[in-house]
């Protein structure tokens, strides 16, 4: 399988755990599972415009493939580093699609049980696959020898 495979395949995970979060909610309140929801549409185009619209590879190489095919919609952003406000613009969604539904998860085991290893199988599919031959120099994950010209 390519990285784009691994790219939609995580995606497809997340998508499941946060599936998984938002049931695990709406078992208790349809109000907390609608912020839950609008948080994370949010959250989003927060992370695609933080970080994804100043990678290289968001038009011709994006291994998560959907991200940087919205890009095309954001305003454009010089690549290059990333400072600290992009960095927190992806951090700060990332922690809100994890810690805001933790009370609905941990009342019901088996759904945190599921929830946990769908996120852990998508951050171990990223890191192990789709990061791997990445050629964006600028990002902190960055694995590889950067090329300079």
């Amino acid at each position: 399988m390519n990285r784009q495979t691994f790219g939609f395949l995580s995606l497809l995970l997340i998508l499941a755990a946060v599936l998984t979060a938002a049931y695990a909610t709406y078992q208790f309140s349809l109000f907390w599972t609608l912020l839950y929801i609008i948080g994370l549409m949010l959250s989003s185009l927060v992370i695609i415009f933080s970080f994804c619209t100043k990678c290289p590879s968001r038009v011709r190489d994006c291994s998560h493939v959907i991200p940087g095919k919205l890009t095309r919609f954001f305003p454009r952003r010089p690549e290059g580093d990333y400072t600290l406000r992009d960095k927190a613009g992806v951090v700060v969604p990332l922690v809100f699609l994890i810690v805001y539904p933790q009370y609905w998860l941990l009342i019901q085991p088996a759904y945190f049980i599921l929830f946990a290893g769908l996120c852990l199988g998508a951050a171990a599919m990223i890191q192990f696959f789709v990061c791997k031959g990445c050629t964006n120099c600028s990002c902190p994950f960055f694995q590889g020898e950067c090329k300079t010209q």
